[in-house]
């Protein structure tokens, strides 16, 4: 993305079309997809350290909050965010400046 934005998950809510499949009133299906941007070789490395030592324990911590998270707020898109903040990175939540 123009922003700098490296590496993004989104939470895809359950379809309301999917609750009741065939009958069955189980667990409505979940997803959660996770895009990176393609990234020139010069860059690649220094994104991949920050990346492997921030942003993907805080990917792995947001997906398990996620599984956690109460029915009204998985009812909702949502979206996190990461981009290199010096040797770091930054993230932001649902389209709000990066912190």
């Amino acid at each position: 993305m123009d922003d700098g934005t490296l590496l993004t998950v989104i939470w895809n809510p359950p379809i309301s079309s999917n609750y009741s499949f065939a009958g069955s009133h189980s667990s409505p299906p979940r997803s959660v997809g996770i895009g990176i941007v393609p990234l020139p070789a010069t860059d690649r490395a220094e994104a991949r350290n920050a990346l492997r030592q921030h942003a993907l324990p805080e990917l792995a911590a947001w997906i398990d909050a996620v599984r956690h998270a109460p029915e009204t707020w998985t009812l909702t898109q949502r979206r996190r965010s990461w981009r290199l903040a010096g040797n770091s990175t930054a993230y932001r939540d649902d389209w709000q400046p990066y912190q």
